[in-house]
């Protein structure tokens, strides 16, 4: 253009409206074609935005369907494991039917076998009621004989309490038996006379008599064969207060300190015999109390286990297999 606008220049003024008219032509076309090639971009653009725009949803959509896919890939995943589980639970509850079966037909058996076993019950039952029967009159005969026998104990440990009180008399356990008697000597109200005895094998033995007595050995054969215990104890007694007597060279203690039984206010216990409490018993009760008497303790521990009180001799005494009313 500079090269034309200095040709046009040299050639004069007429040809540089010509140059202006084709400058502005050229213009025109590249402005034309600048609006075109705009156009075109706008266009192109608008195409990619809608393509990008098409493409994110597409984008969204794959990425839903492929959540969706993975949710119904679990929920197949969990219907294929109760599946499985329904599987199991149908074998397993084949299993149980099968062994309910099997244990219905047991059972029904085992109820076949019940019923006979209770029909022999029942004829037991009547069996036993009728010996609970028999077993119940005996107890009221042994219960019967037992309230006697408490009533004659009581009046014989009162017994025992009388002589204790009004003669002195007193029995300690130990080995053997050992009775104690004071109020014997004139001077020494106080002074203790004691014999020991032992039980073993039903028979009695001396072990100790302080001080010795004359005919120590005819009382013990007497002791054995009349098995009278408490005469025994008297005569003891009376042989120790002559042995007193003479020894002090007067009166018995007895007749001062402690008087005779009949001359003291109070009156001595009645006992009674003790082979006369089975004259009136029945043969049944005397086998059954003879069946009670075994959870007794044994003859020996019976001497053995007295205790040191007046309350001794009637265990003693009540323990005895010699004495034939009690067993």
């Amino acid at each position: 253009m500079e090269a034309g606008g200095t040709a046009a220049g040299t050639r004069g003024g007429g040809g540089g409206a010509e140059l202006c008219r084709q400058m502005a032509a050229q213009l025109a076309a590249y402005q034309r074609g600048m609006a075109v090639e705009r156009e075109r971009q706008a266009s192109t653009s608008a195409n990619y935005r809608a393509a990008l725009l098409s493409s994110r949803s597409i984008a969204r959509q794959t990425i839903s369907r492929q959540e969706e896919l993975s949710g119904l890939n679990l929920h197949l995943r969990n219907l294929e494991d109760g599946l499985a589980e329904a599987l199991s639970v149908k074998a397993g509850k084949e299993s149980k039917y099968q062994l309910t079966k099997e244990t219905i037909s047991s059972t029904a058996a085992i109820n076949e076998k019940l019923e006979g076993m209770v029909t022999d019950q029942r004829n037991k039952r009547d069996h036993h009621a009728a010996v609970i029967s028999n077993h119940l009159e005996a107890v009221e005969a042994l219960e019967a004989k037992f309230i006697e026998d408490e009533t004659r104990m009581k009046k014989i440990e009162e017994a025992v309490i009388w002589y204790s009180k009004f003669l002195g008399f007193q029995v300690v356990g130990g080995e053997g038996v050992k009775f104690i008697f004071n109020k014997i000597h004139l001077q020494s109200p106080d002074k203790e006379y004691s014999v020991t005895l032992k039980l073993a094998k039903d028979r009695y033995n001396l072990l100790q008599c302080d001080p010795s007595i004359k005919d120590s050995e005819e009382l013990m054969k007497d002791l054995n064969l009349t098995n009278d215990l408490f005469k025994f104890v008297r005569i003891v007694r009376e042989r120790f207060q002559a042995e007193a007597a003479t020894v002090n060279g007067g009166l018995l203690m007895s007749s001062v300190v402690c008087p005779d039984a009949s001359s003291i206010p109070v009156s001595p216990p009645m006992l009674m015999p003790l082979d006369s409490r089975t004259k009136n018993v029945p043969d049944k009760s005397l086998s059954q109390s003879k069946n009670k008497g075994r959870n007794l303790p044994s003859k020996r521990g019976a001497a053995a286990l007295s205790a040191a009180s007046p309350g001794s001799a009637v265990s003693i005494v009540r323990r005895s297999p010699r004495f034939v009313g009690i067993r």
